[in-house]
């Protein structure tokens, strides 16, 4: 069983002189999450819909010890990664807003770095359309297949499923992926995303502030509703073929910044979620599972303040990694 809000064993860096403000944009998307409904709203919102394509694929296997196991080594600066690591090309795909967060995937893509391997940035828009980021990704792909690399997919969040989905749909590309690495990926859908959309006041909001605030397609937010998914990966599903270790989180505490997100999904729903997605809709289909129950959405990509944060970016990722790339399945 995860153990709830513990902090670093190692002491975590100094704080800030002064804590940074949200960018003014993302702050103001984030007041107007306070508009969704309460609980025992007569709308039906996500009833129902989290973790819906568990009955339909394969399951995923835990493997939450052993993720402590090596986490816990990472974090005695022990070496973890397999002598095969420096043979990949490590591709990050950012999530929705990506472009708006200062240092976000930075240290994650720093410590890839620091441990001698070669990554590169996917330069998807973040606010833009399922599709139109796929086809960034495979452009990635066929980049990597042309000088013949093989890669290891690293996603966050909606860029998680912009990489499941661009191997779901060109299946002609598996062979460049050795392995799949999605940290808190909505294939399932995202419940808040579903909520916003199927909210007609809050639709409307979408649509007029998603533009003007951050020149996205309000059309993205909705590729990550539950009927959107459902659509989707019921056409096209995930293979089973690809070495996947996915992070499925939740975490309902005082001391997490996402915490009225999480009371509201908890509250309404009774779903552990990790602010922006149920953890259900996170376990990808015949994946190797990560669950926690101590980390929500930001903590995966941004270095949180001490105190408040349980995990560090970085150790979370080379952790990871190092699970994708461990020949025991």
């Amino acid at each position: 069983m995860a153990q709830k809000d513990l902090l670093p064993t190692s002491p975590p860096p100094p704080a800030p002189a002064s804590t940074p403000s949200a960018p003014s944009a993302v702050a103001r998307m984030l007041q107007s999450l306070r508009a969704l409904p309460e609980a025992g709203h007569d709308t039906p919102g996500s009833t129902g819909l989290a973790g819906w394509f568990k009955a339909e694929t394969a399951p995923p296997t835990d493997i939450t010890p052993r993720f402590r196991e090596v986490y816990a080594r990472v974090r005695d600066n022990e070496a973890v990664l397999p002598d095969e690591a420096r043979r990949h090309q490590y591709l990050l795909v950012k999530g929705m807003l990506g472009d708006e967060l200062p240092g976000y995937l930075e240290d994650n893509q720093r410590r890839l770095e620091q441990r001698g391997l070669e990554t590169r940035e996917v330069a998807v828009d973040t606010e833009g359309r399922l599709l139109d980021n796929v086809a960034v990704v495979r452009e990635a792909l066929l980049d990597a297949q042309h000088f013949r690399r093989s890669v290891v997919l690293v996603g966050h969040s909606k860029g998680g499923v912009e990489a499941l989905s661009a191997l779901a749909l060109h299946p002609e590309l598996r062979g460049v992926v050795r392995a799949v690495v999605t940290l808190q990926a909505p294939y399932g859908g995202s419940v808040i995303a579903h909520d916003l959309v199927s909210t007609p006041a809050l639709r409307r909001l979408v649509d007029l502030a998603f533009p003007s605030l951050f020149q996205g397609d309000p059309d993205s937010v909705e590729d990550l509703s539950y009927t959107r998914r459902q659509e989707f990966v019921r056409q096209h599903p995930y293979p089973l073929d690809i070495p996947t270790v996915s992070l499925a989180t939740s975490r309902l505490s005082r001391r997490s910044l996402l915490r009225p997100l999480c009371a509201y999904v908890q509250e309404r729903y009774g779903w552990g979620c990790d602010g922006l997605v149920a953890a259900l809709d996170a376990e990808i289909p015949g994946s190797r599972v990560v669950r926690l129950e101590d980390m929500d959405h930001a903590e995966a990509a941004l270095t949180g303040l001490p105190g408040f944060a349980n995990y560090f970016p970085s150790d979370l990722t080379e952790t990871m990694v190092a699970l994708a790339l461990d020949p025991r399945r």
